[in-house]
Parts: structure tokens; C-alpha cells; sequence
């Protein structure tokens, strides 16, 4: 292989190690099964560092949706849904959990057992709640709920800190539940080994988006997309830290060698929102107008120890607080004044030149704002945006024509700017 290709191969070769960390998750979840070990469903944004600690085995519908959409089941899964009396508009993520679990399909093809007890929350979205509420009561097992207050610009510190105390006392009562029902008690030195390994989890994703800041930028979304997964699937445990670690070491030695991800660097993006992932080709498509994504507020939300409160201290020596401070200011759950300024500071300090917002068609949380985000950042910082109709799990509602004219027409904005 000659050396142009080495440098310029676009994903990291330690990526490719992400399929052996998932695959070790997946057979965890079918060893639990196998061994009768205590299993529970939970929502992205739950924390699923608890059930760890409690010595439950997680299981996540959404990322094993996502599996249905890499392996184009979803769009079949959706439609068995839609056959049950579920609304077209509904959010494809649950339709494709709903007909998968009356497909009976296995974990390769998105399926998900029947759990122990199922656990939601709406930190990110009141949708999750009333998913796993339907499945539950489908499948006929527990469900507990964490109801999450979300922040707004005049919350006040009064305010906050009750919102904080009522989230620790539900995760105390969470304790219970899953006491009540598995006979597991929580051992708080269990705890606090699985808080430091979610924490530097979490710190090497961090450490990574760091080095994306570099021209040209060493990691692109066929490194981020698949590796977001350990960060809410395996928060906790060692295996992805070492995985991280590997990708970490691999970029930095692009960067100090001044190698990207692309042979030819020419324009650096945003993307807003959840991926389309029955159709992530989209996304290598971007090369050929030598554009990069530098940045993906989807992927870097979930490493969640970015609220400056939140130290390393407090998440080992008071897990359960530290934990109710994060489920407040999970990224997602930015009012629009807080979403706006952080996005024009991201954009400054990654030099991106434009931003893709995804108008997710079946997911209210990532397209509320979205219109008045657009106006904001354009007409008040003169940031160039692009707004993307389409779904994250259902290929129905992708026109894949319209948004490569929209892509196009956008990096001819981008070009001429560039020339003035």
C-alpha cells in the first residue's frame, strides 16, 4: 500500500474496534438472559451507570434501533407498527422497537428481550416515557419513571437546587424498585469504581473532539457516529475506555503530522441531530466537495460531564448527586438562549464554516427551535445554516435527490464566502 493511502485512509484503524466492544455488550445481554441475571430497558439520557452499580444488565431499544436501520430492517419494523394503529408522525425510533419485538428478531437485527423492568425518563424527550409505558404494559413487566425538570433562562438557584434534590430523592426510590425487585442492593464502592470509569469515559471522548479543533481535522463521522455507542450504552465499565484511548493516540498522531481525515480539507461543518442511520453514506458523500464534519452536538452530548459543577471529586465521592446535577444540563435540554450561544461558541473555536441542521421529522426534541436556531446564528453572527428535512430511523422521509441539490447549492454558499 503506498503511503498516500496509509495517511489519508479516513477512519481510524482503532474504530474498528469498536465492533468487538459491542459485540462483548451484546453478549453480555445474552448471557444475562442465559444466567437469569436481572435486565432492564432504558432510555438514552437514564443512568445507566445505576443499573451497573445494581448489578442489572442495560439494554438500550434506541441504539439497537439504530442496528435495524444500519441492517435495513426499520423501515419494515415501522410499517408492522404503523399496521398495529401507531401514527405515522410517531417517533421512528419507538415504531421500529415495537415491530421488532413482535417480529421476535435477535440482537443482529435490532431485536430486544423481554427485561427484568423497564427504566425512562424525559431528561431528553416525554416520548421515551410513553414508549417504554406501551411497551411495558405489552410485555407486561415494571416500569419506573424519572421525571427530570428542565432548566430554562430564569430558573433561578432556589429553583435549581429543589429540581436537584427531587431527582436525587427519585433516584434513591429507584434503588428501592430495583431492591424490591431483583433482591440486588446497591454497594456504594461498586459505585464509585463504575462513576471513574463513566468519568474517564467520558474525558477521552472529550480529549478527542479536542483534537477535531486541528486543520485539518484528524477524525470525521465514520469514527464518532459508531463510537458514540459505549458512551450510553457501556458508561462504566473498562473496555471502551481502552477503545477511546486507542482512537485518542491514533488522531494525535495525525494531527502532529498534519494529516486529515480527507486528502483535501476545504470546508468544515456542523451537523445538528440524530444521523440518518439506514443512510450514512450521506455523510461520506460530503467528500466530494472536500467537506468535513468536525463536530456533531449529538455525539459529543452524551460524554455529559461537561457541567463545570460536576467535578471528578463529587462523581466519586457523591455519585447519586453528581448524577442529578447532569440529568439537568444535559446538552439537549439547553433552552434556545443557552443552545444559541453555545453553538456559536462552538463554532468559533472549531473554525467550522457552516452548519446542517437536521429537521428530524419524527423526533420533536431535535427539531423544536430548530427555525428559530437557523435565524439566530444567521442573523446574528452571520453563521451560514442549512436546515435538512428528513428522519433518523424511517427511509420514507429521506429524499435523497432534494438534500444532495440542498448539500450542493449550500457548499456553493459556503465557496463563494470564502472568496469574498
Amino acid at each position: 500500500m503506498s503511503k498516500k493511502k496509509v495517511e489519508y485512509r479516513k477512519m481510524l484503524n482503532a474504530t474498528q474496534g469498536l465492533k468487538n466492544v459491542m459485540g462483548r455488550h451484546f453478549l453480555a445481554i445474552e448471557q444475562a438472559y442465559r444466567d437469569g441475571k436481572p435486565t432492564a430497558w432504558a432510555t438514552s439520557g437514564s443512568p445507566v451507570e445505576l443499573l451497573y452499580a445494581m448489578d442489572v444488565q442495560p439494554i438500550l431499544p434506541e441504539n439497537s434501533a439504530t442496528i435495524s436501520a444500519a441492517q435495513k430492517y426499520s423501515k419494515d419494523f415501522i410499517e408492522i407498527a404503523e399496521a398495529e394503529g401507531f401514527s405515522y408522525d410517531l417517533c421512528s425510533y419507538f415504531k421500529t422497537n415495537v415491530g421488532a419485538v413482535i417480529s421476535n428478531a435477535d440482537l443482529t437485527k435490532g431485536g430486544t428481550g423481554k427485561p427484568t423492568f423497564m427504566l425512562s425518563t424525559d431528561v431528553i424527550c416525554d416520548t421515551h416515557v410513553n414508549w417504554f409505558e406501551v411497551q411495558a404494559e405489552r410485555l407486561n413487566v415494571p416500569h419506573y419513571t424519572l421525571d427530570i425538570p428542565h432548566v430554562v433562562s430564569n430558573t433561578n438557584n432556589r429553583q435549581y437546587d429543589y429540581f436537584k434534590k427531587y431527582i436525587t430523592e427519585q433516584l434513591y426510590d429507584f434503588f428501592d424498585f430495583i431492591q424490591e425487585i431483583t433482591g440486588n442492593e446497591y454497594n456504594e464502592e461498586k459505585a464509585k469504581a463504575i462513576s471513574q470509569n463513566s468519568w474517564d469515559l467520558s474525558m477521552v471522548w472529550q480529549d478527542i473532539y479536542e483534537l477535531r479543533k486541528a486543520i485539518p481535522c484528524p477524525i470525521s463521522t465514520r469514527d464518532t457516529f459508531g463510537g458514540l455507542f459505549p458512551l450510553f450504552t457501556m458508561p462504566g465499565l473498562k473496555e471502551p475506555i481502552k477503545l477511546y484511548k486507542r482512537m485518542y493516540r491514533e488522531a494525535k498522531t495525525r494531527v502532529d503530522n498534519g494529516i486529515g481525515a480527507l486528502e483535501q480539507e476545504e470546508f468544515r461543518l456542523m451537523f445538528e441531530g440524530i444521523p440518518f442511520w439506514y443512510n450514512l453514506k450521506f455523510f461520506g458523500m460530503l467528500e466530494r466537495w472536500n467537506s468535513i464534519i468536525v463536530y456533531e452536538p449529538y455525539t459529543y452530548a452524551f460524554s455529559k460531564y461537561m457541567n463545570p459543577k460536576v467535578t471528578k471529586e463529587m462523581v466519586l465521592s457523591q455519585p447519586i448527586e453528581a448524577m442529578s446535577e447532569l440529568m439537568l444540563s444535559f446538552w439537549y435540554i439547553y433552552d434556545l438562549k443557552t443552545r444559541i450561544k453555545k453553538f456559536e461558541e462552538t463554532v468559533r473555536e472549531w473554525k467550522i464554516d457552516g452548519v446542517l441542521l437536521h429537521e428530524n421529522l419524527s423526533c420533536r426534541p431535535n427539531s423544536c427551535g430548530l427555525y428559530d436556531l437557523k435565524r439566530h446564528l444567521m442573523d446574528d453572527y452571520d453563521i451560514p445554516c442549512l436546515l435538512i428535512s428528513s428522519d433518523m430511523n424511517d427511509p420514507r422521509k429521506m429524499n435523497e435527490t432534494q438534500v444532495i441539490n440542498q448539500i450542493e447549492s449550500f457548499i456553493e454558499i459556503l465557496r463563494k464566502r470564502k472568496k469574498k
